[in-house]
């Protein structure tokens, strides 16, 4: 998951994962020193890769799903 601020890395996404196991997760909070190194913080590729498929022409909206063309 990737916010505003830091990206949170984790093994396993399902409900009861935070509810019944001792699992372990990865909160990430990178601010590059110089402009130039900005792109190369592990947070800055995260939320590329996040970018690209949120804005990806596959992407759809959830409103959209079950909707189908006659």
């Amino acid at each position: 998951m990737v916010t505003d601020k830091v990206a949170y890395i984790t093994s396993n996404w399902s409900g009861d994962y935070f509810l019944t196991t001792a699992g372990v997760g990865l909160v990430v909070s990178q601010h590059a020193s110089q402009p130039e190194m900005k792109n190369t913080t592990l947070y800055s590729q995260l939320k590329a890769v996040f970018n690209r498929d949120w804005y990806s022409e596959f992407a759809v909206l959830l409103d959209d799903l079950g909707h189908h063309p006659d």
